[in-house]
């Protein structure tokens, strides 16, 4: 619950409403409201929350945060400036109420979501948790995950992505993180930041104004984060460089990724089953021990979460279809995650043992000027990785296909997604394995379900 009184002060609001009065929630979303909820009209492109608001009064809502008071009953509506900044404000002063209640932020160019997910998951085996639903993980999803801290919380484990420098440094403020991860920097968002050097800056940010109390887990293993600076007391991981807890003997099978794990904050040392594929995997789960240890989970409750581990959907999702498996890693891609996705298809195959690997790849975007270059980096991980068949779409795919080709590569070029299911359909044998990766607004996910029936 939160007060009008809270709101004024944190917002500057202009109101009516009585300061003691308490909302039961906040929304931004008319269709969901709940009663005693306050409902935040934000504006977008192809939206205007101030058109809802009459519509949310009716279905509950105790008041509404508005820009202007319409034409609305005066003792519900709270008058702003700028309703997204007063969303966050609220956001953030709820937060600070909450003095018990410790935030995990992490971020990172690939592997922030599946690392919450393993985050949560092991810290849930002692705490009451929280976490970013979904990909939330920008200026209007990081409130919302905030606002859903209950009187019970114990741990928020929050998500924060970024375009463009400055707003890792926004989410950070106002989450106020005790403990941050940065999974790692990479080419995505290559269009706007222009360098991986910027890249970098702009992740690292989370690091600012942290104090010894504070715990950073960096991957130790990747130049650019193991050169980061901060005043928080750091905890690397990884399996190539000497770290503070280390992975090793890492085995791919049928089942998952099998590995042994040594920390230096313990002692510990633990063998994992993960049910999960490639050692991008086994380097998230290396962060969730960092931070389940920094936190006191014992070895045997991460062992517990880890073995037990579930990731958001479409991030490797290994579905059956007969004896075809089908690798699901259609959320997103950069060539990072794509190089990924290869050693995880070739080791799925060698531990296999039969059949072909295949891949339907669509275009990885904002990557600006680098884009010819990165799509063809990838025609020659699939080339490396032994792949039988390629499979493309889209403008910028087109360069995966050609060098995959140079390289000796079956390849097969698309107009589209509905093409390439037809193509796949066409080429199907028993035992096949089939990677299918590219950026989210690619809609390669649909694919599978035009080939396959679910």
């Amino acid at each position: 619950m939160i007060t009008v009184k809270t709101i004024v002060e944190a917002t500057k609001a202009c109101t009516k409403m009585k300061d003691k009065f308490e909302f039961l929630g906040v929304t931004t979303d008319s269709r969901g409201v709940k009663p005693g909820e306050l409902f935040v009209a934000l504006k977008g492109e192809n939206f205007d929350g101030h058109s809802y608001c009459a519509m949310a009064l009716e279905s509950g809502a105790a008041g509404v945060l508005v820009e202007n008071p319409m034409d609305l009953p005066e003792d519900k509506v709270l008058i702003v400036q700028d309703t997204l900044v007063a969303y966050q404000e609220i956001a953030h002063a709820y937060r600070k109420s909450m003095k018990n209640v410790k935030v995990v932020a992490i971020t990172g160019s690939n592997g922030k979501t599946s690392t919450k997910d393993l985050v949560a998951a092991c810290l849930a085996t002692k705490f009451k948790v929280i976490k970013t639903e979904a990909n939330f993980n920008n200026e209007i999803g990081l409130p919302k995950t905030l606002l859903n801290i209950r009187p019970d919380t114990e741990i928020a484990v929050v998500e924060m992505g970024m375009r463009g420098l400055g707003q890792i440094r926004a989410l950070k403020t106002l989450a106020e993180p005790n403990v941050v991860v940065i999974t790692n920097v990479g080419e995505t968002h290559m269009e706007l930041l222009g360098s991986l050097k910027n890249i970098a800056k702009a992740k690292s940010e989370i690091l600012e104004d942290l104090l010894p109390e504070n715990t950073a887990i960096l991957n130790g293993d990747d130049y650019y984060v193991s050169h980061m600076k901060t005043g928080a007391k750091i905890v690397t991981y990884g399996i190539i460089t000497k770290n503070i807890v280390q992975g090793s003997e890492i085995k791919i099978s049928e089942t998952g990724t099998s590995f042994t794990y040594t920390s230096l904050i313990t002692g510990a040392r633990g063998s994992i089953d993960l049910p999960l594929f490639g050692e991008h995997n086994v380097m998230n789960a290396l962060a969730t021990i960092a931070v389940g240890e920094t936190f006191g989970i014992s070895v045997e409750n991460i062992k517990k979460a880890l073995n037990n581990a579930k990731l958001t959907e479409k991030r490797q999702q290994i579905l059956h279809f007969g004896s075809v498996t089908a690798i699901n890693d259609a959320y997103n891609a950069s060539p990072a995650s794509m190089e990924a996705a290869f050693k995880t298809l070739r080791q799925l195959f060698n531990a296999q043992g039969r059949g072909r690997s295949i891949a339907v790849l669509a275009d990885m975007l904002e990557l600006g000027e680098n884009s010819k270059d990165a799509h063809a980096r990838v025609g020659r991980f699939a080339a490396e990785a032994g792949t039988n068949l390629i499979i493309t779409y889209g403008e910028e795919a087109k360069y995966i296909s050609s060098e995959a080709a140079k390289l000796g590569v079956r390849v097969i070029h698309c107009k589209n997604g509905k093409e390439a299911a037809v193509e796949l359909k066409n080429n199907l044998k028993e035992y096949d394995i089939v990677l299918f990766k590219g950026s989210h607004s690619m809609a390669v996910d649909k694919v599978i379900d035009m080939v396959f029936d679910k």
